[in-house]
């Protein structure tokens, strides 16, 4: 038999779980400034059906409530890469910067990383790293930096730990 405590424990968990820690699609286009009407006019070909991909992923795709964290920034990750693939840098570190409804209200890509989705933070500034402004770029850097350097420490870490 469940006390009411642990029934408003279970409801809080169910909650929690179910908030959508994305925005709109709309939304998000107005933020990178894309403009959904005005793809049409996109040439060549090849780029607009880039661009297409980017609106139907942050539109369109609509992960179960119940989703994993990383399947529910899935749209936004998946648009990121077509931005990449028409060279629109801007765009694409504006989605990677992108604060989730999560409560610790982190851009997608540190989010990823809180998460303990490490290789999908690497691919993403690995696309990215070299392609923006000096200051845009040093943001990106530093916690590529960050992670790499983690990771390149590690053997000696555990070195040192397995000697306690």
């Amino acid at each position: 038999m469940m006390s009411n405590f642990d029934e408003l424990e279970v409801k809080d968990e169910e909650v929690r779980e179910n908030i959508d820690i994305t925005a709109s699609g709309e939304s998000i286009l107005t933020k990178v400034g894309i403009a959904p009407a005005e793809v049409k006019f996109i040439k060549p070909s090849w780029k607009r059906t880039q661009y297409r991909a980017v609106i139907n992923w942050l539109t369109k795709y609509k992960p179960l409530p119940d989703a994993p964290n990383l399947e529910k920034v899935r749209g936004y990750m998946e648009a990121f890469h077509h931005l990449c693939e028409v060279e629109d840098w801007e765009r694409a570190s504006i989605l990677l910067s992108i604060r989730l409804n999560t409560p610790s209200n982190e851009e997608l890509h540190t989010q990823l990383g809180t998460w303990g989705f490490y290789h999908e933070q690497v691919n993403l500034y690995s696309r990215i790293l070299g392609k923006l402004s000096p200051s845009r770029d040093a943001i990106f850097f530093m916690s590529w930096a960050r992670f790499t350097m983690f990771w390149e420490t590690m053997p000696k870490r555990l070195s040192i730990l397995s000697k306690v």
